[in-house]
């Protein structure tokens, strides 16, 4: 035996524990994990975020509507604005013979109108760390918190503006069915009987926000049984729910908005009287601009049609003479509508529609009207159709619109607090000059 040999045979001897069935016999692998980065090494990584998504519809097609109008150009007065109106046909017209007396000699006087101009506010705050840091170093902001809190504070000034652009200047928004421990039934939107609370989905509730401040007023007077604010919204019901609960509330009581920090009174606490006289007011009260059509014949509404059924072109066309009778001009060039009830129209065409190639179908369309634009909006009133003259209707602005985009020279200091607060302020008015150049359809059919 050599001596290659022997230390072959040492050596597999000194290995035998290694391979306790003989050379052909495996022993048991140890096991390990893979380091994951989620996980295990997860402290080496930062947290990323995406830019700020706008992830749902929050501006209003009536916000633009209103800039859209021309401005009705005249001096602001804090103590009374008036514009005369002529509202009466002249008389004594004679036809005389040869040498004999004239005519008996006579003028009509013009009736003045008061317009009464609203101030819509709204206010946030921010720290002053957060003025500081967006000034030396806004790496960290998704999206600068000035630009994100005055975006949304307009997203809710402009939807204030389109749930007033319709209803009165009472500031009625609804009705109360009954009071259950502070959650309320309502019906009767903009105090409407039946308007967006009879068939589902309820509309009635369409206005309303948690956080938002209400107030319940006894109809009678009207008087202010209390202000509270909404913690919850339920369209199904449609209900609101107020804390705290005001006791006193009673059927057929009537809502509206006091986010104001008076809290306490009907006029100061209240948009009781401080709302836009907007498409509703000017169609169905008897009195605009504080002149009556009682009084002033000639101030009522040029067309109504409160039949219901569908919105059709002969129902248009006797709306464009009547108001052309009443209010002269082109009757109207204008028509908003209630977009349910722009489907039921769509439906209407297409069922008379025959097509030549039956590949080629269009499966929607927009309702023309010679002579008029027709526009439809989430926020106009169920069943409802406006026909007007645009250039009978005029806005009252006092200041440029806001554009939701602050700037840091616009902050006052808060006192005794390290913070600022911003507003956004914007006094305006709906300036209605004819009457007769509008029209309403009610309870049209919807789709």
């Amino acid at each position: 035996m050599n001596r290659f040999t022997r230390l072959l045979i040492a050596a597999m001897l000194v290995a035998r524990p290694l391979f306790a069935g003989g050379l052909n016999e495996r022993g048991a692998i140890d096991t390990y994990l893979v380091s994951t980065s989620k996980t295990n090494v997860n402290g080496v990584w930062r947290k990323v975020q995406a830019p700020l998504q706008v992830a749902a519809q929050y501006m209003v097609d009536e916000w633009d509507m209103l800039d859209s109008l021309k401005q009705f150009d005249i001096d602001w007065s804090a103590r009374e604005i008036t514009v005369p109106l002529d509202l009466s046909d002249d008389t004594g017209i004679a036809s005389i013979p040869e040498g004999g007396y004239e005519a008996r000699p006579s003028s009509p006087n013009p009736v003045d109108g008061t317009l009464t101009w609203i101030l819509l506010n709204g206010r946030f705050t921010i720290s002053k760390t957060a003025r500081w840091i967006d000034q030396q170093n806004r790496a960290a902001m998704l999206e600068r918190q000035l630009l994100y809190q005055g975006q949304k504070k307009l997203q809710a000034l402009a939807r204030r503006v389109a749930e007033y652009f319709y209803g009165f200047s009472t500031g009625t928004m609804a009705k109360v069915v009954g009071d259950a421990a502070g959650v309320l039934t309502l019906k009767d939107f903009y105090g409407i009987a039946g308007l967006g609370s009879t068939t589902a989905p309820f509309s009635v509730t369409n206005p309303y926000r948690v956080n938002d401040w209400v107030a319940v007023l006894n109809p009678a007077g009207p008087a202010l049984r209390g202000i509270s604010k909404i913690t919850a919204v339920t369209p199904a019901t449609p209900s609101i729910t107020i804390a705290p609960d005001i006791g006193t509330t009673a059927a057929n009581d009537l809502i509206c908005f006091a986010n104001s920090l008076e809290n306490t009174t009907l006029a100061g606490g209240t948009d009781r009287d401080n709302a836009l006289n907007g498409f509703l007011d000017s169609t169905s009260s008897v009195s605009l601009h504080n002149v009556s059509s009682a009084v002033n014949p000639k101030w009522a509404v040029g067309f109504t049609d409160t039949t219901g059924g569908r919105l059709t072109g002969p129902r248009l066309m006797k709306a464009r003479q009547f108001q052309m009778n009443a209010g002269g001009g082109d009757g109207y060039d204008n028509v908003l509508y209630d977009q349910a009830v722009e489907r039921d129209v769509i439906a209407y065409l297409q069922a008379s529609v025959r097509y030549s190639d039956p590949s080629g179908m269009q499966l929607d369309g927009t309702p023309k009207l010679s002579g008029a634009k027709m526009v439809s909006t989430r926020f106009v009133p169920e069943g409802y159709a406006f026909t007007f003259l645009k250039s009978k209707v005029r806005k009252m602005t006092l200041l440029p619109r806001p554009s939701g985009s602050p700037a840091w020279d616009d902050a006052k200091a808060l006192i005794d607090q390290s913070g600022f607060i911003f507003a956004l302020d914007y006094p305006c008015f709906l300036v209605w000059l004819n009457r007769g150049n509008l029209g309403v359809f009610s309870g049209l059919t919807r789709s």
